[in-house]
């Protein structure tokens, strides 16, 4: 198979090396496709050809393809691919050097689908470990609260219909507390071959987890990837000595000391200043049959609830059952309600587990409660709630004033 590379030029170099004992041969470089992160001067050992030469060459037959070596979840990606798409190039192949595919390097796409480079489902809800400013708001949750499996069946059975997913990570909360977590990893290995497919976990439950559930881990080529909070972080060696000894692949984040929090207590935000800081806007969020753009806009409904927050946005989520799904799941790049009560800057706070939770604990700027009514279901829950009442009673003061008008 001869193939064009296009992307980050020092990538190429990267795949080049992979491919030396392969099938697949690299011919050229299609320059028009250079990764902005090259910048405009770039140096490759393959002869550069313009798009419309790569066009011709493919319908000579004498290339077969392109690979794109650049990081799936960025900008070039989602430039680059619907042009490939427009001129149905075929056997577009995509790898990221730099965080490669697990399990299949080489992601080969299917031109007949939608393409999703990340996606995360909670398959547990509530925690184990309850940690103040969750973006996935465990704290609020309970551990019975769960994705039902035959929802989970039905909903990654539709998405292998509809889109060619890169990665995809199950997490929650804690989603080692599933008893029967091994079925819903040959649900989503079954479903979904070629992808990427990883478990999200603080890791305390590893030393004591079942043997069915390791098994399955293993037997279904999932990446462990472990969050290393302070308990976590004790208990380090037991869970290496674990994963390793069932030939468990994983992955680990090192130390988490602090959490970054960045939630706003109102809508005056400017969306593109929020998501350029968050960490979240590219990780698309499957949740009983829809997808949302991240796990706030799916998850935080459950503030309105706890908290009783007034006029919070409603989330906004594409329905996978849609018959034009492929349309509507683009328009997830762009904003949603909720980057517009996504602060324009982070607050960094220690990380700390708490049974106690508030809403200011995922506010970037705690003060804006001084300054904003908010209806709070009930008021000892929060400070919010003490800072309601306040400003409810500043109003009132402010009305009486004296009546400086006679009456005609």
């Amino acid at each position: 198979m001869k193939v064009a590379l296009c992307g980050y030029p020092p990538f190429t170099l990267r795949v080049q090396e992979g491919l030396k004992n392969s099938n697949i041969e690299p011919k050229f470089f299609i320059r028009d496709f250079v990764s902005a992160r090259g910048g405009d001067n770039f140096t490759t050992n393959l002869p550069p050809i313009n798009f419309f030469d790569f066009r011709r060459l493919i319908d000579a037959g004498e290339l077969d393809g392109v690979i794109v070596a650049e990081n799936e979840q960025g900008i070039f990606m989602k430039q680059i691919l619907p042009l490939l798409k427009l001129y149905n190039i075929p056997n577009v192949i995509i790898i990221n050097p730099f965080a490669p595919n697990l399990f299949n390097p080489l992601f080969a796409l299917d031109a007949e689908k939608s393409f999703i480079p990340y996606l995360e489902a909670n398959l547990v809800d509530g925690c184990n470990l309850n940690c103040k400013g969750c973006t996935h708001f465990a704290a609020l949750f309970g551990k019975d609260e769960i994705y039902p499996l035959e929802t989970f069946r039905r909903d990654v059975r539709r998405l292998s219909q509809l889109a060619d997913v890169y990665r995809f990570r199950l997490l929650g909360g804690e989603p080692l507390l599933l008893k029967n977590l091994d079925e819903y990893l040959r649900i989503a290995r079954t479903y979904l071959p070629k992808t990427g497919l990883r478990i999200v976990t603080n890791g305390l439950l590893i030393p004591s987890v079942s043997q069915k559930i390791l098994d399955a881990i293993r037997e279904n080529n999932f990446v462990v990837d472990i969050s290393g909070y302070p308990p976590t972080m004790k208990i380090f060696d037991k869970i290496n000595e674990v994963l390793t000894s069932n030939g468990i692949r994983f992955l680990h984040t090192g130390a988490i000391k602090n959490f970054n929090v960045f939630l706003s207590s109102h809508s005056g935000n400017y969306p593109l200043k929020s998501r350029s800081i968050c960490f979240d806007d590219g990780c698309r969020f499957l949740r009983d049959g829809k997808i949302y753009k991240c796990p706030v806009d799916a998850l935080s409904y459950r503030l309105v609830e706890k908290f009783g927050v007034k006029n919070y946005p409603r989330a906004t989520g594409i329905d996978i059952y849609a018959q034009n799904f492929s349309s509507l799941i683009q328009m997830l790049d762009g904003n949603v309600e909720m980057c517009y009560w996504c602060s324009e800057r982070s607050r960094q706070i220690p990380w700390t587990p708490t049974n106690n939770p508030r809403f200011e604990d995922w506010l970037a700027d705690p003060d804006e409660l001084k300054n904003f009514c908010f209806q709070i279901k009930n008021p000892s829950a929060s400070v919010g709630g003490f800072f309601y009442l306040q400003s409810a009673r500043r109003l009132i003061k402010f009305l009486r004033v004296p009546k400086i008008f006679s009456e005609r």
